[in-house]
């Protein structure tokens, strides 16, 4: 309830008028990453590599036989692997962090007087699911469905967009907002610039040591196996788009320490030909230098995963290289965290202007 209180009242007359305040629409905002396994466990790690193999297959064809050994050979290797190094990847950790600062940021804002915002953690690899999420929130006034990585994919928001062309009928749509071209958002890439030169270590260099900045990508499939050009979104054009526009605002900035920056791709070399330079091309590049510090940043992940944790570890070991360090993704970052906010607020206020 509000209580309003007329210009007679303010005057000193005991006259109030009482107004029901209007609720606010409820909005589900959804976190949708790609979820990874969280223990070493093997089933836990065979499942969401079934998971992932399942939806790769929808683009690249995989063979469900494949599919299998290819999940037990990793589950198994993960498990042997935790014998000497019990790391496990803090990706689905992370997520939910974003989730619980997200949610702070929303409930602070200005617009949850008009807007009852519930942020949620889904997965397409790991529980719980993407899908499981968007129906559990079916019966909001709104959805905003985050899809959390930076490049558009047929595998990231293209399988979003997919599932709920199948599940929705069109006016139903109108309730639904998917994020994503973050790529292309100017904004997105001043953020990281930023972050990449707070998070830097700094530390001076020698005087004949040389400082470079590596830029890893998830790489992406350039040909198949019969040297054709894949039949579903990459994301190679935006990638190569998102390396040049940082590359440029690096050099750029006033406090570029850096000799050097190059650009790597994380790839999985199945399939075809990927992306280049592979990470390990690059570390081979860097072995026959003479003595050089590399600072690595994986602008292609909103958080740290399996395929970035262990990355200084490798370049680390290079005789030419004196120290490796990773900056860590923007992860729950307070300025990411506040660009998030901006957008839902956006898409909330989109959805419910066509309402």
């Amino acid at each position: 309830m509000r209580v309003w209180r007329s210009e007679s009242s303010r005057q000193g007359s005991p006259e109030i008028t009482i107004k029901e305040m209007a609720s606010r629409d409820k909005i589900a905002v959804i976190l949708a990453a790609h979820g990874e396994a969280e223990t070493t466990r093997f089933m836990e790690n065979y499942r969401v590599t079934r998971q992932t193999l399942a939806h790769a297959s929808l683009v690249i064809p995989i063979a469900s036989s494949l599919q299998k050994t290819i999940a037990v050979t990793a589950s198994l290797k993960k498990l042997i692997q935790s014998r000497t190094d019990a790391q496990c990847s803090p990706h689905n950790r992370i997520t939910r962090e974003q989730v619980a600062a997200l949610q702070c940021h929303l409930d602070l804002s200005p617009s949850s007087e008009v807007f009852e915002f519930e942020v949620h953690a889904a997965f397409s690899a790991s529980r719980p699911y993407v899908e499981t999420i968007i129906e559990k929130t079916r019966c909001s006034d709104g959805q905003v469905i985050v899809s959390m990585a930076p490049i558009d994919t047929s595998l990231s928001c293209g399988q979003l967009c997919a599932y709920l062309s199948k599940s929705r009928s069109h006016r139903d749509l109108w309730n639904v907002k998917v994020l994503s071209r973050f790529w292309d958002d100017e904004r997105l890439s001043a953020i990281y610039c930023d972050h990449v030169f707070e998070k830097s270590p700094m530390s001076p260099t020698h005087r004949n040591e040389k400082r470079i900045l590596l830029l890893l990508f998830h790489g992406t499939l350039v040909a198949d196996t019969k040297g054709e050009l894949p039949q579903f979104r990459t994301g190679r054009e935006e990638t190569i788009s998102f390396a040049e526009r940082l590359q440029q605002i690096f050099l750029r900035d006033s406090r570029n320490p850096y000799d050097r920056i190059m650009t790597a791709y994380l790839n999985h070399n199945v399939g075809g030909e990927w992306t280049k330079p592979s990470f390990e091309e690059v570390c081979s590049m860097l072995r026959d230098e003479s003595s050089v510090t590399v600072d690595l940043f994986c602008c292609g992940y909103f958080a740290d995963g399996n395929e970035t944790i262990r990355r200084a570890a490798v370049l680390g070991s290079l005789p030419s290289v004196s120290e490796a360090t990773s900056i860590p993704c923007v992860n729950s970052s307070s300025a990411f965290t506040a660009y998030l906010t901006s957008r839902v607020v956006d898409a909330a206020r989109q959805i419910m202007s066509f309402r």
